[in-house]
């Protein structure tokens, strides 16, 4: 197990996923922080998220979890061993952890983006046809070694990134590791629907707003809406309450993609999904940003409307 040869080496680690946390990457970080934590007592490990849902606080090890990597973090020393979890570039990782990533002893990127390099970090497991980081992360760890609660964290992951398997990242060994999963004894019930089907208040009420006002475009092939600063504090919604309100908007009927942006940080943030034909990856890409070819997202600095009709002009010449 190339993991465990790693660890079995390593007296401090440091685990570190992408900025705006999704479930995948909570339920991969997590995944290995608890792996870590049950399995070798001795490792002194440190897990750094960014601000997530508050559902996912159904997973151990989220409560332990620093928003912030600094200097001053494993007192001033460069650790053993980082992990970079579902993350396909140093431009993405979250907590400001990129240069503690760069100064640690060795380095494993476990991540399923097809946008990921393969060069990252000393060890790359990366596989751009999985469901999930959670999923490699998964087949590479010692089965026998997987406790319940790291199983969880796992089945969350993977959970969020098939949309509870109706995507097509759904494969073969997905099912057959989720089956995996359940034998561990996972909650994954209480799981899927409270941290899946179900949302806060006002999340319920910013995604009616959202999906009263979303409109069609290219001859219905395309559904897209935008929220700006002023419905933001009128809801009283962070951004992170926002990142599910793309897989509603996608659930229109007859659509190929789903477009949604939302403010973070100054610039609006472009959260793209697609259903059979469209490669919403290399969409992303003129926006800096990447993904996956059926669920991929960008940054820009554009007005909603003018990067709307630049996306839609993208979508349109690949649908010719």
């Amino acid at each position: 197990m190339k993991i465990d040869e790693f660890l079995s080496e390593a007296s401090s680690v440091a685990i570190f996923g992408h900025v705006r946390p999704d479930g995948d990457c909570v339920g991969s970080t997590t995944g290995i922080y608890n792996y870590v934590k049950d399995n070798y007592p001795n490792i002194s490990v440190d897990l750094y998220l960014e601000n997530f849902p508050e559902s996912y606080k159904i997973l151990r090890g989220t409560s332990d979890a620093n928003p912030l990597y600094t200097a001053e973090c494993n007192s001033g020393k460069p650790y053993d061993l980082a992990f970079l979890m579902d993350t396909p570039s140093f431009e993405r990782v979250g907590a400001n952890g990129a240069d503690c990533i760069k100064t640690a002893k060795k380095t494993i990127n476990i991540d399923h983006h097809i946008s990921n390099p393969l060069n990252l970090c000393t060890l790359n497991l990366v596989e751009s046809e999985a469901s999930s980081a959670s999923e490699v992360l998964y087949i590479n760890l010692d089965k026998n070694k997987i406790s319940k609660e790291a199983a969880n964290s796992m089945y969350l992951g993977i959970v969020h990134d098939t949309g509870a398997f109706k995507f097509s990242c759904t494969g073969k060994r997905t099912m057959q590791v989720v089956g995996d999963l359940i034998e561990k004894g996972i909650d994954f019930a209480k799981i899927v629907n409270e941290t899946y089907y179900t949302r806060t208040y006002k999340q319920t009420l910013v995604t009616g707003f959202v999906m009263e006002n979303c409109k069609l475009g290219l001859d219905g092939k395309v559904v897209y809406a935008h929220i700006t600063p002023e419905d933001m504090t009128r809801f009283e919604v962070t951004p992170v309450e926002l990142s599910n309100v793309i897989d509603t908007i996608r659930e229109v009927g007859g659509t190929e993609v789903a477009l949604f942006l939302y403010p973070v940080n100054g610039k609006y943030k472009i959260s793209l999904r697609s259903n059979y034909v469209v490669d919403v990856n290399a969409i992303a890409k003129e926006f800096g940003g990447g993904g996956h070819t059926r669920a991929a997202g960008g940054d820009t600095s554009y007005t909603p409307d003018v990067a709307i009709e630049k996306i839609l002009g993208l979508i349109q010449k690949q649908l010719s």
